[in-house]
């Protein structure tokens, strides 16, 4: 079974022991004088990368709350470029990165609905909470791949990449919302993650010689070593890679919030 099963299925459990816990006084009062039962939460942590963030969450009883969150970056160039490149040159003494950040393009979609408990005595809304979650993303990608060992056979070493991320995982995380007054909230999640996998389709459409096949199916060979459920395909209209790997992200953020 794997990791991330296990922990929504433990958090399942403890949602449904919480509702035998008896309704505090707000709550009770609540019936009495119906409140506001809906958050809409923009966290602008995302925008350092370019991602605008939304979230909305609805009260279900006593201090259970389920929602969703639209993620959602348009296509544009990687973010904090000279602080990555340095991460691929890293594993090169002379400096030289294979794979060159400025180069790539990418655009994000993901939606995430939640399911939320509130542990403190003030019940929804307020306090310290644990959240399980389910992430579905799609990631598109532009990258100019510069094979070098094409330029030895004289040719043009650019392979126009273009291709989809489509993701799936499960995860939990951590935080704390504050009521500053009137409708307005501050939500902190502290700190969280999900894990999964990914379906990958990659592919370079260019006219292909025998000499240029002979070198590109060496390089796939390599990638399928460190990626055994990916498989490719050579031919002389280029290359195409296809299969799954692992996937995993970070929860966090800093939201502002409106109760109606």
């Amino acid at each position: 079974m794997k990791p991330y099963y296990v922990l929504l299925a433990l958090f399942c459990g403890s949602v449904l022991h919480a509702q035998d816990i008896p309704q505090t006084k707000t709550e009770t009062d609540s019936m009495a004088h119906p409140v506001k039962g809906n958050l809409i939460k923009f966290n602008p942590v995302p925008l350092a990368w370019g991602t605008g963030s939304l979230t909305y969450e609805r009260k279900v009883k006593g201090r259970l709350v389920a929602g969703a969150t639209v993620n959602y970056r348009p296509q544009s160039g990687a973010p904090f470029k000279s602080t990555l490149q340095k991460v691929f040159e890293r594993d090169d003494s002379e400096g030289d990165a294979t794979f060159e950040i400025e180069k790539l393009k990418y655009s994000n979609f993901s939606f995430a609905p939640e399911i939320k408990l509130y542990l403190g005595k003030k019940g929804a809304f307020q306090g310290f909470y644990i959240a399980a979650f389910a992430k579905i993303e799609t990631t598109k990608i532009k990258y100019e791949y510069q094979f070098e060992e094409l330029i030895l056979l004289g040719e043009d070493p650019n392979l126009p990449l273009t291709g989809n991320i489509k993701a799936f995982s499960g995860g939990i995380y951590f935080g704390v919302q504050w009521h500053l007054g009137k409708n307005i909230y501050l939500d902190w999640q502290i700190i969280g993650g999900n894990y999964g996998s990914a379906n990958i389709d990659i592919k370079a459409n260019k006219n292909l010689s025998a000499e240029e096949q002979a070198e590109l199916q060496g390089f796939a060979e390599d990638l399928k070593d460190s990626f055994d459920k990916i498989d490719y395909e050579i031919n002389d209209k280029g290359i195409r890679l296809k299969g799954k790997m692992p996937w995993a992200g970070l929860r966090t953020g800093l939201s502002v919030a409106y109760r109606f």
